[in-house]
């Protein structure tokens, strides 16, 4: 059997995302949030076993968007590689304002512009992993964290107390989120649809995607 060494910086990424994480729930649940990243991490180390700058990102990679953490302090604890990683697959207002010049509503916003919005920071966000040249890294990340959303989602599915009840957790239903996640799938098949994840990708699409038309 092979024996590994320590994950570099994951005591201290674990102890980060118990700070700024600790308290919150999945969305319509109270499954602790936690159990995400920590589930998007063992993805990654499970395919990925020797890239510990990737299985970290995994644990740190919704830190930035949903809480007071900034990509600096990211940089400055675990290194420069982790922190673009996280960006990659961040929602980034600032940066995506600056890409289109266009500013991002001011609250309370209409239930149209919210679906506007949504749709503009998911594009802005699939621009990162389109494409030739995108790091493999940043595909397998967001492969990953697409995978756990996916399986979470085919569970409620599949639970008679929540079914086809889950899309209202999602602000913008079913086709949309489903028309995302189909994107994420395209562009991580382009990049690296040779590899084992990708493939364990496609098939939870697939089984939310029949699940959803049942």
């Amino acid at each position: 059997m092979t024996a590994f060494a320590p994950i570099h910086h994951w005591p201290e990424a674990v102890a980060f995302v118990v700070e700024h994480h600790g308290d919150d729930f999945r969305k319509g649940t109270r499954v602790p949030y936690l159990t995400h990243v920590m589930a998007v991490a063992e993805t990654l180390a499970y395919y990925y076993p020797e890239r510990d700058a990737l299985i970290v990102a995994g644990l740190l990679h919704d830190v930035v968007e949903d809480t007071e953490a900034t990509f600096e302090r990211l940089e400055a604890h675990f290194g420069r590689e982790v922190a673009a990683l996280v960006r990659a697959v961040s929602k980034d207002d600032e940066a995506m304002v600056a890409a289109d010049g266009r500013a991002v509503p001011p609250m309370p916003r209409s239930p149209q512009d919210e679906r506007a919005l949504w749709r503009r920071r998911r594009e802005f966000m699939l621009a990162h992993v389109r494409g030739p040249g995108v790091p493999a890294d940043v595909l397998r990340l967001k492969a990953a964290d697409a995978l756990a959303n996916l399986t979470a989602i085919h569970r409620d599915l599949a639970n008679p107390v929540v079914g086809e009840g889950v899309w209202e957790r999602f602000k913008v239903g079913r086709d949309e989120s489903l028309w995302f996640y189909g994107a994420v799938v395209a562009s991580v098949e382009a990049g690296i649809g040779g590899e084992p994840l990708a493939a364990a990708l496609r098939r939870a699409l697939a089984a939310v995607s029949g699940q959803a038309s049942a």
